[in-house]
């Protein structure tokens, strides 16, 4: 295992088994306070059995303020193109993770190509800061304060372009902590840019479902009960994967 660490106590745990093929990385969610495990190795994991290389992102260690947070996040993958073989990089982000990858995936051109991702993979994602959509902790978290100008940068959504990276959604319509129109708004945005994307909506399920299999349970509910009742709903990752396989033709 590899581990990159740039200036901050923030770091990725590289896994890399073949330098030829793509590599994935994951960034867990938590509001921008923490990075939840159950968003960490359990989806790596999945992804090292597809066949790719994997990392894990551990971008909250150090608390970064925006626009701090993406500069690294850019850092980081100019780094790992720099020094290792590998060159296609996907990122895959939770909640508040999918807002810091998809950050990088509208600002990429600040920083230069070799830190553009080649397809994000959006799993129940923050992405708004409007009010009746957003999740505040995370605004707060990330800029220190809330007002309308930190809501507009902060909606990501208003800054997708042409040259946005492909982009798959998975997300639920009774997601309370972080409503669906998240998923959405940044859906209808990459479709008026004309960027390839896909969203898969499910009727119903909470937040943070993960995997949504017994490999990732909420910790306060068993392991097969936790299967038993939300399990309809784990087939979002090998969609992600077949969505990934297309886009790579």
């Amino acid at each position: 295992m590899d581990k990159i660490q740039l200036e901050t106590n923030n770091y990725i745990n590289l896994k890399i088994h073949d330098q030829k093929k793509p590599l994935v990385l994951v960034a867990p969610g938590g509001g921008y306070r923490f990075t939840s495990p159950r968003e960490a190795e359990p989806i790596a994991e999945v992804f090292r059995n597809a066949g790719y290389n994997t990392g894990i992102i551990y971008y909250r260690e150090t608390k970064l303020l925006y626009p701090d947070t993406v500069k690294e996040l850019a850092e980081f993958l100019s780094f790992i193109r720099k020094n290792h073989e590998i060159q296609t990089i996907y990122l895959v982000g939770f909640s508040a993770g999918g807002h810091y990858v998809a950050s990088l995936g509208v600002e990429w051109e600040k920083f230069g190509s070799s830190s553009k991702p080649d397809a994000l993979i959006l799993a129940y994602p923050v992405i708004t800061g409007e009010k009746d959509f957003s999740h505040e902790g995370s605004i707060e978290n990330l800029f220190g304060e809330i007002n309308e100008e930190v809501r507009n940068v902060f909606s990501l959504e208003k800054w997708v372009s042409k040259k946005t990276p492909p982009t798959f959604l998975f997300h639920t319509t009774t997601d309370t902590a972080v409503p669906y129109q998240n998923s959405l708004f940044f859906f209808v945005a990459l479709q008026k840019a004309r960027v390839k994307a896909e969203l898969h909506l499910y009727q119903e399920g909470p937040h943070g479902l993960a995997l949504a299999n017994r490999k990732t349970p909420f910790e306060d509910l068993d392991p097969l009960l936790f299967e038993e009742k939300y399990g309809r709903l784990s087939g979002w990752i090998e969609m992600a994967l077949t969505w990934l396989a297309y886009i790579k033709k």
